[in-house]
């Protein structure tokens, strides 16, 4: 679950991830919330070096994650400059693994 939270937050690069930001179930199932400081438009990645490895399904999901599909969905929630930043950090994890 950590690596794939490291991977989350480069991807959407949330400037304050903190644990006000997340609720654990009684199932123990992690919810992160309070995304208002997340998906900056940098196009670099925050911390690299906490990607340590990646599960192949995401990576797979990753790869084939189609930018305009993307800015469609979130459209009305995300700017243009802010899809394209969340593209360019995907472009970063992928070549990275």
């Amino acid at each position: 679950m950590i690596t794939f939270l490291s991977q989350f937050d480069e991807l959407v690069y949330d400037s304050d991830p903190n644990l006000t930001n997340v609720l654990i179930g009684e199932d123990w199932k992690i919810w992160r919330i309070a995304f208002t400081r997340a998906f900056r438009t940098s196009k670099d990645l925050k911390s690299p070096a906490d990607l340590v490895r990646c599960d192949r399904q995401l990576l797979e999901k990753l790869k084939i994650l189609d930018g305009q599909a993307f800015a469609e969905r979130t459209k009305g929630y995300l700017t243009k400059d802010e899809v394209t930043g969340v593209l360019a950090r995907r472009d970063k994890i992928v070549t990275y693994f």
